[in-house]
């Protein structure tokens, strides 16, 4: 059986790398033209498919192979399911997909290959789960990205179980699976085309593929599967550079910690890893290479002498702040409430709220770590520890504490989590009292389940009761006005989107935002105008025709960066320069006269 078990992670991990590696090869033939191609979209279906039928698989399997309550917590798991099916079939609301996971493959459908966007900084980092998206997005099936992302996730699921079953059975591996699946941070992204859940997988398999190699050092398709895995978390975000730091940092010290193996054999190993791990993200530095001259852009500007891209021209935001500044800045914490950090996101996160970390995790994935450290395997416990711990401290320093940006962290912790349970259960004298606390973790994030279906309000739109239309009218504010948008300006139009948080996927227009959180290009042309034209001349010259402008949040701004003169003649600007189209809730389509 732990054969089996073992079997089942390889495999797991594979279906990964296939998918990465179909990825990848849509990514160039995308870059050659061929986005939308029939051979690379069917590729990308029947790669798509053959994983379902994959997971499905070894799902049924895991229910013939475990005892009564583990085919309970099967089908807890099969309700989770059912409620992610319901909200992922609803349009794309989620502001990320607007912005990034779905407005960009939207442009490279557009235009039928990989072009640069270079108003969006964000277009220029590694976009692997991306490139499974783009073809449902060609096809106008934009539902379809949540469950590929979902996908990920019930991957990620699925590693957790073989690991889990093969060092104890296939109840703690299910209880394993459960646990993660049921985290409200995991139940929120598999109904959203993100890439989040990509990210953790990938880090997960990389990180087991690489303790199953320390036990097996002379197997080398583990060291290739870890390596593998590694890079293409790289090639999914950004911070996916933090994973593949932390796993090279723990592969060098399994290295050291076998002073027998010979001189040989230590430069092979290293070779392969480093190798293996550079291949998944070197397509993408080799786009940004050709299209900025800085294989990095955004990033290392000052080591690479690229051309200037205009997303860093008059971008403005908070980016220059550090995290405690920031947060001391912001939302006025002390500094306890920052040196608490650590623990208040296990105990405080709060959904669509960036104080309180934008995401939901569980206290419980921290309660038991002080039983999780007995017993067998000990060093392998300390692996996960050790990735936990320092994957959190890299992303607290270096990055806005976001759950989904530590997301990597949940799959290390849930391990420690069974293992500290599975402790406990053999001391207590009740086992009552760890089934009363489970079926509570179990209450409680279901509730959080039952709240995304009761807010999504999606049953009526599923029942036809309303159309899509109707659906993303009453969900976004902004919808009516890219729909007078889409239906009312000619084709040659540009829009201008000022505080619409660059949710730009429902707009078929040509349209611009600034690369920064604030309107940089509207701000220095009004400062450096000496009159109302001068402000025209600068817009126009980027070819903008038409400005979209959440309007209270335009004068808040304004209203703090202007003097008394340059009010004046933004005033006059709106009077002499502007004509007004359409208006609905906050959101105004405003035309420069020709």
């Amino acid at each position: 059986m732990p054969d089996r078990f073992s079997a089942l992670l390889q495999q797991t991990s594979i279906v990964g790398c296939l998918l990465g590696t179909l990825a990848t090869a849509y990514f160039l033939a995308g870059m050659a033209g061929f986005v939308g191609h029939p051979l690379t979209s069917s590729s990308v279906v029947a790669t798509l498919l053959g994983a379902v039928v994959f997971f499905c698989y070894a799902w049924i399997g895991a229910f013939r192979e475990t005892n009564l309550l583990g085919r309970f917590l099967w089908l807890l798991t099969v309700l989770i399911f059912a409620g992610e099916i319901i909200l992922g079939l609803v349009p794309p609301t989620a502001r990320d997909e607007l912005t990034h996971h779905l407005a960009i493959p939207r442009l490279y459908a557009e235009a039928g290959r990989i072009v640069e966007v270079p108003m969006a900084p964000y277009s220029y980092f590694p976009m692997l789960l991306d490139m499974l998206y783009t073809p449902w997005v060609y096809w106008g099936h934009d539902f379809v990205p949540k469950f590929v992302h979902a996908l990920f996730g019930l991957l990620t699921g699925l590693s957790l179980y073989a690991y889990l079953s093969r060092r104890m059975n296939g109840v703690y591996g299910l209880i394993g699976f459960f646990f993660f699946l049921s985290v409200p941070v995991v139940l929120r992204l598999s109904h959203w085309a993100y890439v989040d859940l990509g990210l953790t997988f990938y880090t997960t398999a990389a990180l087991l593929c690489l303790l199953r190699w320390r036990e097996e050092k002379n197997s080398r398709s583990w060291l290739i599967m870890a390596a593998l895995s590694a890079g293409f978390a790289v090639a999914v975000k950004p911070n996916g550079l933090v994973a593949l730091l932390l796993l090279s940092f723990l592969f060098l010290f399994a290295l050291a910690s076998d002073p027998g193996r010979r001189a040989s054999k230590v430069v092979s190993e290293i070779t392969t890893f480093g190798l293996f791990s550079l291949l998944p993200v070197l397509p993408w530095l080799a786009k940004n290479w050709a299209q900025t001259g800085n294989p990095f852009f955004p990033h290392l500007a000052g080591f690479f002498a690229g051309r200037v891209v205009e997303s860093t021209v008059a971008a403005a935001s908070h980016a220059g702040l550090g995290i405690f500044a920031k947060r001391q800045t912001l939302y006025g914490e002390s500094g306890w409430e920052i040196a608490a950090l650590p623990l208040r996101i296990f105990f405080s996160g709060q959904d669509d709220n960036p104080q309180y970390f934008d995401g939901v995790l569980s206290p419980a994935l921290i309660l038991l770590l002080p039983w999780a450290f007995r017993g067998k395997w000990i060093e392998e416990k300390r692996y996960f520890a050790s990735f936990a711990l320092l994957f959190f401290a890299f992303a607290v320093f270096l990055v806005d504490l976001r759950i989904r940006y530590i997301l990597p962290i949940v799959p290390p912790l849930v391990i420690l989590l069974v293992y500290g349970g599975f402790n406990v259960y053999l001391r207590m004298t009740q086992p009552a009292y760890l089934l009363v606390g489970a079926l509570l973790f179990v209450g409680v994030n279901g509730t959080y389940l039952w709240s995304y279906v009761r807010d999504t309000a999606a049953v009526g739109y599923l029942l036809g009761h309303e159309n899509r239309e109707a659906y993303l009218t009453r969900v976004l504010a902004e919808y009516p006005v890219f729909q007078f948008i889409n239906r009312e300006t000619p084709p040659s139009a540009k829009i201008y989107l000022l505080f619409v948080g660059r949710r730009a996927y429902y707009c078929k227009r040509d349209y611009f935002h600034d690369g920064g959180e604030l309107p940089g290009l509207l701000l220095h042309a009004i400062q450096s105008a000496r009159d109302p034209a001068q402000i025209e001349k600068s817009l126009k010259a980027k070819r903008i025709t038409h400005l979209m402008i959440r309007e209270d949040l335009l004068e808040r701004f304004l209203s703090h960066n202007l003097s008394a003169n340059q009010r004046e003649i933004w005033n006059a600007f709106i009077a002499q320069r502007l004509q007004a189209r359409f208006r609905h809730r906050g959101y105004s389509l405003y035309q420069i006269y020709d």
